[in-house]
């Protein structure tokens, strides 16, 4: 086993050793607030965001998240771990030894066939409301690997860094993306200002998160 720490637009090949295609993905986020972090808990969110290469999301179940998510059974090829709202280790999963405070399971024989790619996101609920951002938090890290496989090689993309994430409180992890007979990842590393807002703007959605 070996964990592989992937650099922005870094791509790879999601096989197996014997070189056929992962069929089963886990795909997880963990992070920690910092003793800088305010009085308010930071409330991290995995965003996944079902396309084609237009990125524009067609159907509003095309987003996976805490507020979409629902019923599982609307969403044969992916599962989700639900909100962990505080970062807290007493939720997520344990994965191979590791903590994981919220993540996705891609079944990609399920995958729809009519879409190419799911994006993932990392958000902070309310973050503009909240004044928060990434640098208010220490060990943001997102693992992709094969789930059927945890002790094969694991990809990791850590937030914490790269401080040109400091001001953010929205950024586009990478995206699993149909390749061939099989997928491909990659790590992308795009960031935001303007919170979940912005960052759906780009999918083509208009939210609105409230307020406090």
């Amino acid at each position: 086993m070996a964990v592989i720490n992937m650099s922005k637009n870094q791509k790879i090949s999601m096989t197996k050793e014997d070189g056929s295609a992962v069929k089963n993905f886990f795909i997880g986020v963990n992070w920690e607030e910092n003793r800088y972090a305010g009085e308010a808990d930071i409330d991290f969110d995995i965003n996944g965001f079902l396309t084609n290469s237009d990125r524009k999301v067609i159907f509003p179940k095309d987003v996976i998240n805490y507020a979409t998510y629902g019923n599982g059974s609307d969403y044969p090829w992916v599962e989700y771990s639900g909100d962990n709202r505080t970062g807290d280790d007493t939720e997520g999963i344990t994965f191979n030894g590791k903590h994981f405070d919220e993540y996705f399971i891609i079944h990609a024989d399920n995958f729809p066939t009519d879409r190419t790619d799911f994006t993932i996101c990392l958000t902070i609920f309310r973050a503009i409301q909240r004044k928060q951002n990434f640098g208010m938090v220490r060990n943001a890290t997102m693992t992709i690997c094969d789930y059927d496989n945890p002790n094969g090689d694991k990809y990791e993309f850590d937030l914490s860094e790269d401080e040109n994430f400091e001001n953010l409180n929205a950024v586009e992890m990478g995206r699993l993306y149909k390749y061939g007979n099989g997928f491909k990842f990659q790590a992308l590393g795009t960031g935001y200002i303007g919170g979940m807002t912005e960052l759906f703007k780009n999918f083509g959605l208009d939210i609105d998160e409230g307020r406090d």
